[in-house]
């Protein structure tokens, strides 16, 4: 498919894992493109206040192991936006993307790494 730059150093996007082959990727990089073009709002974790009974059926340890930074509830699906500690090569880029239906307990579905964050995206307090 190729939406995006799949360079080595500096991609546009890269798949999860960076060395998966075959249709996954394309799978992924259409997702990440669809999910991308939506004014999707995301709600930054505070993680002083993270609710008791959890986020999405999780705990706020998961979360936090996962680096999760943003959640937000868009047309139907939960969705989780990742913030990397260490972004840039050799390590992920800066950002990761992952839902799953909205309520359901199923497997989240990734949907890639990538640099920046798409411009019809509303994420509060980033320096993007």
């Amino acid at each position: 498919m190729g939406i995006y730059k799949r360079e080595e150093v500096c991609p546009e996007w890269e798949p999860i894992p960076w060395d998966a082959k075959g249709p996954q990727i394309d799978e992924q990089e259409k997702g990440f493109h669809q999910r991308s073009l939506k004014p999707i709002v995301w709600a930054k974790l505070d993680w002083d206040a993270f609710p008791d009974e959890g986020i999405f059926g999780r705990d706020r340890k998961w979360f936090m192991e996962r680096e999760i930074a943003y959640v937000t509830t868009f047309e139907g699906e939960d969705l989780i936006l990742i913030e990397h500690d260490y972004s840039g090569f050799p390590d992920p880029p800066r950002w990761a993307l992952a839902s799953r239906p909205a309520g359901s307990q199923a497997e989240w579905q990734v949907w890639g790494h990538f640099p920046k964050l798409p411009d019809a995206w509303a994420v509060p307090d980033t320096s993007d």
